[in-house]
C-alpha cells in the first residue's frame, strides 16, 4: 500500500513538473516501504540522498520556469523551497541519534509538505507558465530535462 497516490487533482497542468512530482511521490513511497519493512538503517540513508538530489534539481527547474514566466510570487515560492530544505536538513542531521523516530518525522514532513505545496503553491504558478507560453518538456524522467542548478542547502549531511 502506497503512502502517497498520484491523482489528477495533483496535476499542475505542466507535464514536465507533473512527471517530477510523480517521481517524488514514488521516492517518498519507497522511503515508506523501507521503513515498513524495517530497513531503516540499511536503506533509508540512500533513499534520502536520492530524494535530496532529486528535490534540488526539481526546485531549480521549477524556479527557472517561474523566472522565465516572470511569476510575481517567485520569491515567496522559493522561500518555501528553502524552508523545506532547512527543516529536512535538521531532521536528517538528527537521523543518526534515533533512526526510526527521525525517519518517521522526516517522512511525515515530506508527505504533508509535498501534498500541501503542490495543491496550493504549485497550482498558483502553473497558470503563469502556461500564459507565458514557456515550453514544456514531455520528458519521462528528470534526467531528460534541461539542467538547472539551485543554491539550496544540502538536505543530507
Amino acid at each position: 500500500m502506497a503512502l502517497m497516490e498520484w491523482e489528477v487533482g495533483y496535476s499542475v497542468g505542466v507535464q514536465s513538473i507533473d512527471v517530477q512530482h510523480q517521481a517524488m511521490f514514488e521516492m517518498i513511497n519507497e522511503l515508506y516501504d523501507a521503513m515498513r519493512a524495517g530497513n531503516v538503517a540499511q536503506v533509508v540513508p540512500a533513499i534520502l540522498k536520492r530524494l535530496e538530489a532529486y528535490c534540488r534539481e526539481h526546485f531549480a527547474y521549477e524556479e527557472s520556469l517561474m523566472l522565465q514566466a516572470n511569476y510575481p510570487d517567485y520569491h515567496s515560492h522559493r522561500a518555501e523551497h528553502l524552508r523545506l530544505a532547512e527543516k529536512a536538513l535538521t531532521l536528517a542531521k538528527d537521523f543518526h541519534e534515533d533512526k526510526v523516530l527521525r525517519s518517521l518525522a522526516l517522512l511525515n514532513l515530506l508527505k504533508e509538505w509535498t501534498q500541501r505545496h503542490i495543491l496550493s503553491s504549485d497550482k498558483r504558478y502553473s497558470a503563469y507558465l502556461r500564459a507565458a507560453d514557456i515550453p514544456d518538456f514531455p520528458a519521462t524522467r528528470l534526467e531528460q530535462l534541461p539542467p538547472a542548478r539551485s543554491p539550496l542547502p544540502g538536505i543530507i549531511p
